[in-house]
């Protein structure tokens, strides 16, 4: 049985936030309607307010590097959460809540937090995917006509992988490749620059391979498959250590990582990304 097949038998045990992220992924990657049933019966919540309100990012990873910049920039983890929801909401559903958000939120501050981060090397550098997924989702609901995935790649390039930390480094690329696809809803457009950016991460994987989580090993394949490149042989390796994790019950485990991601819904991201990275 396949990861694929796995999870779609057992779409049911999972919790409502991780059936809509895999269900969402897998319809936009392959341009699939197998979640049709699910789409007409569930929405996600509407309530802008209770996501603005939530500030505890207290169990996001490298909370050590990462917490100088969400205290620096406090409104931010509850804006992503607010701006990924109006996103779904619009594209999955043709549920328009843009006005709704600059109710709770003025426009000129969306764009003063999106022109400070891009400004900021630091926060982009530690805040890594939660700095990128802020500023171009604010390009994508209330458009300027700014490039910000070109502005952000030329900047992102320009770090240094010695110093970075490579997760949060690897993150960066992959997510400014993410951002760029509008998740999964378009081509990349700026493909040379998602070609070299993929190079540095092939680099900084094969540098750090034993210490770094299959996660995103995985998403830089399927970062790769979005840019139209290949890795023959990092992707071999990276397919011989997920076999390695390959629970009994036939769907993906990190060992490296705790417990708790270790479950069918704590593992739902991983799983999601390796049917999608081709592994599967």
């Amino acid at each position: 049985m396949t990861v694929r097949e796995y999870y779609y038998q057992h779409f049911d045990e999972l919790s409502p936030d991780k059936q809509f992220h895999f269900a969402t992924r897998i319809k936009n990657y392959f341009h699939t309607d197998d979640f049709r049933d699910f789409f007409a019966s569930y929405m996600p919540s509407q309530d802008l307010a209770a996501l603005l309100a939530d500030n505890d990012f207290s169990h996001v990873n490298k909370i050590d590097i990462r917490r100088p910049y969400f205290e620096k920039y406090s409104c931010l983890y509850g804006i992503d959460a607010a701006l990924f929801r109006v996103n779904h909401l619009l594209k999955e559903y043709n549920v328009d809540l843009r006005e709704k958000l600059l109710e709770l939120v003025p426009l000129e501050r969306l764009y003063d937090l999106a022109d400070a981060l891009i400004d900021d090397d630091g926060a982009i550098l530690a805040l890594s995917t939660w700095a990128v997924n802020v500023i171009c989702l604010t390009e994508v609901l209330f458009p300027r006509g700014k490039n910000v995935v070109q502005e952000l790649a030329q900047k992102a390039l320009r770090y240094d992988a010695a110093t970075a930390d490579p997760l949060l480094l690897i993150y960066l690329y992959t997510h400014i490749i993410l951002c760029d696809s509008h998740f999964y809803t378009r081509p990349v457009t700026e493909l040379n620059l998602a070609h070299q950016m993929l190079d540095r991460c092939a680099e900084i994987i094969t540098n750090n391979f034993d210490s770094l989580i299959l996660d995103v090993r995985i998403e830089f394949l399927v970062c790769a498959n979005l840019s139209h490149t290949d890795y023959p042989e990092l992707r071999a390796r990276i397919a011989a250590e997920c076999r390695k994790n390959l629970s009994s019950n036939a769907y993906l485990v990190d060992l490296r990582r705790p417990k708790s991601y270790h479950t069918l819904n704590g593992a739902e991201h991983t799983n999601v990304l390796y049917i999608m990275s081709g592994l599967d």
